[in-house]
């Protein structure tokens, strides 16, 4: 090993320390514990070694003394999309000592449960601390402590999953997360990926995390309230004159709730960075638990309408417009997803149906000639490669069909990863960029003169936000482009063709900007 570990504090950035002149990684996914026993911190070491596979190796530790065995499960068994290819059901994956470039994080077997690699920790007799080590490749990874568990891996059936105490998760109410999270850099020298975006946000431009609760006619546990992480972005105005947009985010099934985005999906990482970096305006994000609420997936849709939205809009400055509205689910919140998509589709303005095994209507069900689905202002599907044999990817296949079918446009998000956050974390952040709160509307109007003809074209987004249209827009006479494109001011683009130039049909493309997607219109 190369330089000396260095403990990761837990709300902390990439540091460079001037140790044998090697750069080391100092990085976390929440916020300080409570310490345990003599060892005060025993947060995951995240090493800069500079050597093979991956240039990076975390060692994680706990005290315990009186454990007789302590076992960790991590998100690290490797596959790439050709070893799929010829193993769909990934018997025989690479552990993070083999790790590949173009790896990326698969079960095995590969599909929708927990079937990642479990290792004993080797215990100190002399501290009480144990500690396991293991070269990792860039990104986020989940893992979870396991106590005097000598059940099969890797089920362990029967043992109780912890988090980290020295790496806890950031709540300290609501629902217990079972899992804590390290971030690796990458090394661009070992064909790592630069996965900073999953990195805490610079400091002053993080927003905040809260578990709250909230009112529900349908909660069977707590009876009559439920519980709800907000984020709030950095800079949060509660009397800002254009309310926020809100995005509704569910999680999956396997016993995850409200608390799984911000912590396995990163959601405040991502979101924070993506603000910060100008990628997208400024959005409040509630994220629910669709566990223990009345009527399955239509108790949750009624839920989220009659119950969460009314409670966002009471608490928070967002929008009471289903244009400013968004919503997207994972796996069985995926499956929610399209029960509030087909039977709901008025309540959101934007969709995201990720990886859902199931709430497709039927071939031939009237839901698919809604015609509220074509009038939606964004639709995106995604499903990852390795995903397809698996649990969701033939629902999702079969969504495409029957979607394109009805004539409903959508987006595609299709990338290799499978049933995992690895690829959630993946889509989250392309539905920020391509999808959420971005649609817009172009007008073009004709104004004669003697000297000629005005165009002007006024480009509109189609949610209320404080950020007006960049970009440029490209004129055309009669079917063919006219000058070079005009850039917009305060969304306004105008040009005078002169009166030898006219032509009897005016239109305008806008091509996309920071903020906004394309739209192109004509004078009518």
């Amino acid at each position: 090993m190369k330089g000396n570990p260095v403990r990761i504090s837990h709300r902390a950035a990439l540091i460079t320390l001037a140790t044998t002149g090697l750069a080391m990684s100092v990085v976390s996914a929440a916020t300080a514990g409570t310490p345990h026993g003599p060892a005060k911190n025993l947060s995951p070491q995240v090493v800069h070694t500079g050597t093979a596979p991956t240039g990076y190796k975390v060692t994680f530790r706990i005290y315990d003394p009186s454990a007789t065995r302590m076992r960790i499960k991590g998100e690290w068994s490797f596959s790439s999309a050709s070893d799929i290819a010829a193993d769909p059901t990934n018997s025989n994956p690479r552990s993070p000592d083999q790790w590949k470039p173009g790896d990326v994080p698969l079960q095995s077997p590969v599909g929708p449960n927990a079937n990642w690699p479990v290792a004993d920790m080797v215990k100190d007799p002399a501290t009480g601390v144990w500690s396991y080590t293991t070269p990792l490749p860039s990104g986020v990874f989940s893992y979870r402590l396991y106590r005097d568990c000598d059940a099969p891996a890797p089920d362990l059936t029967g043992c109780t999953p912890a988090a980290d105490p020295s790496n806890p998760p950031w709540n300290t109410r609501g629902s217990v997360e079972t899992s804590s999270q390290v971030y690796v850099p990458s090394d661009p020298r070992f064909g790592t990926a630069d996965y900073s975006w999953q990195a805490d946000a610079p400091p002053g431009r993080r927003g905040t995390l809260t578990d709250v609760s909230y009112p529900s006619a349908l909660s069977t546990s707590p009876v009559g309230s439920h519980d709800l992480a907000v984020y709030l972005p950095h800079g949060y105005d509660p009397h800002r004159a254009t309310p926020y947009p809100l995005f509704v985010l569910s999680h999956g099934g396997g016993g995850e709730q409200e608390v799984d985005w911000s912590t396995q999906g990163r959601q405040i990482q991502i979101i924070d960075n993506l603000i910060a970096a100008g990628k997208m305006q400024p959005v409040v994000v509630a994220m629910t638990n669709f566990m223990n609420l009345d009527g399955a997936e239509p108790g949750y849709a009624s839920d989220v309408r009659n119950a969460v939205i009314p409670f966002m809009q009471q608490k928070y400055n967002v929008t009471t417009s289903a244009s400013g509205r968004a919503f997207a689910g994972t796996s069985g919140g995926g499956t929610r997803a399209n029960v509030m998509l087909f039977d709901n589709t008025t309540a959101f303005g934007y969709y995201g149906i990720w990886s859902a095994p199931r709430g497709l209507p039927a071939q031939g069900n009237p839901a698919l000639a809604n015609p509220d689905l074509k009038k939606l202002l964004g639709l995106q599907l995604a499903v990852g490669n390795q995903d397809v044999g698996g649990l969701a990817g033939p629902n999702m296949a079969d969504e495409q069909s029957r979607l394109t079918a009805a004539g409903v446009p959508f987006e595609t998000f299709k990338i290799d990863g499978g049933h995992t956050w690895y690829f959630w974390r993946k889509t989250l952040r392309d539905f920020m960029t391509k999808v959420a709160f971005r649609t817009t509307s172009t007008t073009v109007r004709a104004t004669s003169t003697r000297a000629g003809v005005i165009l002007k074209a006024k480009v509109t987004p189609a949610t209320a936000e404080p950020e007006a249209p960049t970009g440029k827009v490209q004129f055309s006479v009669d079917g063919k482009a006219y000058g070079a494109p005009v850039p917009l001011s305060d969304g306004v683009a105008r040009i005078v063709i002169p009166a030898h130039d006219a032509g009897s049909a005016y239109s305008g493309s806008y091509g996309g900007g920071q903020y906004y997607n394309a739209s192109a219109g004509a004078d009518s």
